[in-house]
């Protein structure tokens, strides 16, 4: 019986390590307005560590293949990376009951997008900010963390 509890703790744990570490976090959709870069993303990192390691090894790519194109002459750049949740939605599935709400449910939209399914749950995971002062501002769950 202890031999069978122990193998099943470890087949947990190395689920469980899988899914935190190995998955490949996929990019879905990038958008541009108003001087901010949208990225829509699916598996994106848990933790928040994982999460600036994920943008420091993709930025650059992102920045050269120019999904990111609202760089100014300084590099001054300002990214919001949100989560595909159940996929594109229609914008009748938006729960406007206030003018203004935290809730999941209100949705973001994007017009590039020809299809009545074009809008997804506002669930912002990270926002980034790169400042003329060469450092890199993370907004990360409330938390904000400079590099």
């Amino acid at each position: 019986m202890r031999k069978i509890v122990v193998i099943v703790t470890v087949l947990c744990f190395a689920l469980s390590a899988y899914f935190l570490f190995f998955r490949k976090t996929e990019i879905i959709f990038v958008h541009h307005a108003e001087g901010v870069t949208d990225i829509v993303v699916k598996n994106f990192p848990i933790t928040q560590i994982g999460k600036i390691i994920w943008w420091e090894n993709n930025k650059d790519s992102l920045l050269k293949k120019r999904e990111i194109s609202d760089v100014d002459e300084y590099g001054y750049y300002s990214v919001a990376i949100a989560d595909i949740g159940e996929g594109f939605k229609k914008v009748s599935e938006a729960d406007f009951s206030s003018w203004y709400s935290l809730s999941r449910n209100d949705l973001i939209c994007f017009d590039e997008i020809k299809s009545e399914k074009r809008c997804i749950e506002k669930n912002n995971l990270m926002m980034i900010q790169n400042g003329m002062d060469k450092k890199t501002n993370y907004y990360i769950g409330g938390d904000s963390i400079t590099k």
